[in-house]
């Protein structure tokens, strides 16, 4: 309408937006950008998780067989899961320990980055939430982890798992489910400004590997499982060396003598000293 006077107009139209857009912002601002933080540690917990499940090597020498059977280098669920706070959700200036026996807090240990103002009287609250409201706050409340284990995908992968159980055939065993998928995951605290306060928002990390865990406790059980794999091993016995004795003896006959002529040899000392000792003994992990 012509001849209304609209001075003042900018300032009623810029207060309004500074009252209910740009402050609203500003204050959920730090909110907002621990949202990323959040996701990058849940993507590196999955990622750990797949990967340390599979070249995880037992420090304790009474957990590796002494014989030729099989044994596989995987970790325990139980300790997989207990490492995750303690290498992802920690403060700085703590030590990671592969064998961590303290308890783990959640308020006491948490790092700063996870920690935020979610209501209105408090300053510093954890930004993550518990998974489920019906359990009590302990090591694992504010975080899930799945994980499971199949066989290599596609028609190829199929194949080739079959191949390799033909070789349980001969004693030698490797993973028939090498094909490792995790997944980790963490709900956040919800904002006390509306509407941020029903979000409530799950942040979650995947990994898959595909990896075969397998490891040799000590020089006799490389020799023994690999010996495995070795077809002239069926003529190492006592009748077959007789036979070699008395061969040796004749004319031209000096490599058939037993300590020239090895049926079923296997040499393990050509692997690297590191690769070969007992696991958990004195300068090999212990």
């Amino acid at each position: 309408m012509a001849g209304v006077n609209e001075k003042g107009q900018a300032l009623v139209e810029g207060s309004i937006a500074l009252s209910f857009v740009i402050v609203p912002l500003l204050v959920l601002l730090p909110y907002m950008s621990k949202m990323t933080e959040v996701q990058h540690r849940v993507s590196e917990a999955a990622q750990y998780t797949s990967w340390e499940r599979t070249v995880w090597k037992d420090s304790r020498p009474s957990l590796l067989p002494n014989n030729g059977s099989h044994h596989s280098a995987l970790m325990q669920e139980g300790a997989l899961a207990m490492s995750v706070p303690w290498r992802f959700y920690q403060k700085n200036g703590l030590l990671i320990s592969s064998e961590n026996r303290n308890e783990w807090d959640w308020d006491e240990n948490v790092h700063p980055l996870l920690k935020s103002q979610t209501t209105q009287n408090s300053s510093n609250d954890n930004l993550l939430s518990l998974t489920d409201e019906n359990i009590a706050d302990g090591e694992f409340s504010r975080f899930e982890r799945t994980e499971r284990s199949g066989k290599t995908p596609g028609s190829i992968g199929s194949t080739v798992d079959n191949m390799v159980g033909l070789l349980s055939f001969t004693g030698f065993r490797l993973e028939r489910k090498p094909y490792y998928q995790t997944e980790v995951s963490t709900k956040l605290q919800n904002h006390y400004i509306e509407p941020f306060d029903k979000l409530n928002l799950r942040f979650k990390g995947n990994s898959a590997l595909m990896a075969s865990g397998w490891n040799a406790g000590g020089i006799d059980h490389a020799e023994k499982r690999v010996k495995k794999l070795v077809l002239t091993t069926v003529l190492d016995n006592g009748l077959v060396r007789l036979v070699q004795r008395i061969g040796g003896v004749i004319p031209f006959g000096k490599e058939l003598k037993t300590n020239s002529l090895k049926f079923g040899h296997v040499a393990p000392e050509i692997l690297p000293e590191n690769r070969l000792c007992r696991y958990g003994t004195e300068n090999c992990g212990g």
